[in-house]
């Protein structure tokens, strides 16, 4: 079985709780203490609660998006890919493999994204991996290794 996506405590909570409850208690301070919105510092106030909410939603539909993808069932057999998702089951070899393609998107300032994708002769892409990293070009050769072993299994020539 491949990529069953882990769930990170200290991430879940740095990253999302964190965020999102002091946002929350900023809010609950200026409404309880009758903070005049309209004051001379209500701008940075009001700025730093839309950081802390837009930090802790970035991160949480980021991990939601890559749990879900990392939660489809792809399995490895003898010289075959097997790949269940919300569209089917699908078994996969070298006779309706047309090729795995990847993409690698900075979605901060300090990580990069990649995404593994095998397209069968329908052209229909199955996402088979996702990860990230800090540094593009490690993404760059995990995700080309990651190319040849797949090839590799399934029997396709390298290219």
């Amino acid at each position: 079985m491949i990529g069953k996506h882990k769930t990170d405590l200290a991430t879940i909570i740095g990253l999302i709780i964190l965020p999102i409850a002091a946002g929350i208690g900023i809010c609950l301070m200026m409404i309880l203490n009758n903070i005049d919105f309209s004051g001379a510092n209500s701008g940075r106030i009001i700025a730093g609660i839309i950081f802390f909410f837009g930090t802790g939603f970035f991160y949480f539909s980021r991990l939601r998006s890559k749990k879900q993808a990392n939660d489809n069932l792809k399995t490895l057999d003898h010289k075959v890919i097997k790949v269940k998702n919300e569209f089917g089951e699908f078994t996969f070899d070298s006779t309706n493999i047309e090729d795995f393609e990847f993409s690698v998107e900075q979605i901060d300032e300090e990580t990069f994204e990649g995404n593994l994708y095998l397209v069968d002769h329908e052209q229909r892409r199955h996402q088979i991996l996702g990860f990230d990293d800090e540094t593009e070009q490690y993404v760059l050769n995990d995700l080309k290794w990651f190319i040849e072993f797949f090839m590799t299994h399934v029997g396709l020539p390298l290219s």
